[in-house]
Parts: structure tokens; sequence; C-alpha cells
């Protein structure tokens, strides 16, 4: 086998490329041709990976140019190790016209952009494709450019990273903080115990800064259903005026009444529950 892969890569010195394939490079690229993709790394590294064992494997087995397939390999191994390598700079590579380099130039500069605008992270297959696409076009003008299949892709693929990120979601909003005032039975009134709870409503409005703030009126099971629904909402205005006139902007209060619908402790009807005869006020944000 040694003195086999020794020929190989003689007939690569001679052949005058810019990359010397050496024995141990052509192993390389024999065992990368069948090696599984690696299992660590990002979505992009790991499809990037995946990308350059295909263009390796076409070099090396259709179009017999060794060489060109340990450069695949040597960024395919780069990539299984988690590296996002960047794609190839045409002033690196020999042979390639100026009027080309120009037009490479242009295309890796497009593609650094999509990379830098997240399409490595939200189209990790399209990228991988495209950067080793683009790879292989420098390659193909290195060679003289009479084959332009590599650059026909990359220009197929560049379509995809075009695409206009989604919008972001914004997050939902969610209720960071509860205050709760208590009142007595069939009662209405601010008392000084529900005045202190208000004056710790203004301030934390003051630090928190909710975007809006509900406040829910509720009674026991005590009474029909009719009179609990209107005390609710007595008791509710009751607060919310309350907090109008502390200095709490009514334009964010939003004021709903529950009556004896949803209860802080489970009674049976015709109970009395002071936890059940509250106004909740509660900061969204």
């Amino acid at each position: 086998m040694l003195k086999v892969l020794t020929v190989i890569a003689g007939g690569l010195l001679l052949a005058g490329c810019s990359i010397v394939a050496t024995p141990f490079q052509v192993r390389d690229v024999q065992n990368m041709t069948v090696a599984s993709a690696p299992a660590t790394g990002t979505a992009f590294t790991q499809a990037l990976f995946s990308e350059y064992q295909a263009a390796a494997k076409n070099e090396a087995m259709v179009e017999n140019n060794w060489v060109d397939a340990v450069f695949f390999v040597t960024k395919g191994n780069k990539a299984a190790a988690g590296t996002a390598v960047d794609p190839e700079m045409a002033a690196d590579w020999k042979g390639i016209s100026p009027a080309a380099a120009t037009e490479l130039g242009g295309a890796r500069a497009r593609l650094m952009g999509y990379f830098a605008a997240g399409t490595r992270e939200r189209l990790p297959a399209a990228s991988a494709r495209a950067e080793v696409d683009f790879d292989c076009w420098v390659e193909e003008e290195s060679e003289g450019g009479d084959d332009t299949g590599c650059k026909t892709a990359f220009l197929a693929t560049e379509k995809e990273l075009q695409a206009p990120a989604p919008a972001p979601v914004a997050a939902a909003p969610k209720i960071v903080k509860t205050f709760i005032v208590y009142f007595d039975l069939n009662k209405a009134d601010i008392t000084p115990a529900s005045k202190a709870v208000l004056n710790d409503v203004v301030k934390a409005q003051g630090e928190i800064k909710p975007l809006n703030i509900y406040v829910t009126g509720h009674t026991d099971t005590l009474g029909g259903g009719a009179y609990n629904q209107r005390l609710s909402e007595h008791r509710a205005h009751m607060v919310s005026d309350a907090l109008g006139k502390m200095g709490v902007k009514t334009t964010i209060l939003d004021v709903k009444a529950f009556g004896k619908s949803k209860l802080a402790v489970p009674t049976a009807d015709n109970v009395k529950e002071a936890k059940n005869r509250r106004v909740e006020i509660s900061f969204e944000k």
C-alpha cells in the first residue's frame, strides 16, 4: 500500500500542482470519504463537513484529482472538529484571472454578509453548501475556468440565503407581580389596610413600569350571582379610582369583575370566605 500511495503522490508532484499530496494525505482522503458525520459541533459545521466530504469524494473518485481532494479534506477535517472555517480568498490561489478574481471577491463579500446576518444559524445546510460551492468555484477558476458547474451551483444556492429572515417573535407579555386588596363582607370601602397595599402598588409601578395593570374584582359565594357581580365591579372600580388619584396612569388600567366565578379558595355556594372577597392588581410586562 505504501508503494502504491508513493506512486500516486509522485504523479501528483509531476503534475506541477500548487498543493503537494503526500502518501499520508492520500490516506487522509480515503479515510474521510468513508467517515461518519461528526456528532459534535454546530448544525453549520456538521453540514460543512458533509459538503466538504462530498466534494473530496468527487475530486478523488470522479475527477481523479487527488490534489484538490486533499484541499477539501483539510477544510472538512477542521469542520469536523467544530471549526466554522471561512470560504477561500481568491488572492491565495494561483492562475485566477483578474476579472475572475474581482467576481469571486464580490461573491465572497456577499457570502460573508449572509453569514454575518445569521444564515449559518438560520440556514445551516444552505450556508454550508454555498461555502463549499464557492470554494469549488475558486478551484475551477484556478484551473482555467473551463468548468463553471460550481459557480452555477453557488449562484443557485445564494438565492436561498437571500431570503429575508423571519421577523422576530416578540416575547409574550407575562404577569410579573400581583397585589391583593381584601374587603369586609358586602363592603367595597378602601380601608387603611387597603390603602397600605395601594401605596405598595404605586411604588412598585414606578420601579417595574408595567405595560398594563389588571384590576380584577371578586366576591365570595354568599348571595346571588347578579348581586355579587355588581359588588365585584364596585370593588374593582373603587381600587382603580384610588390608584388613579394616587398617580397611576389610568390608560394602563384594565378593570374587570368576575363576581363569584373565580374563587381564590374553592368553597360551596353561600359560604363566607374572607380570602375570596378581594381585588387583584396584576402587573404585566
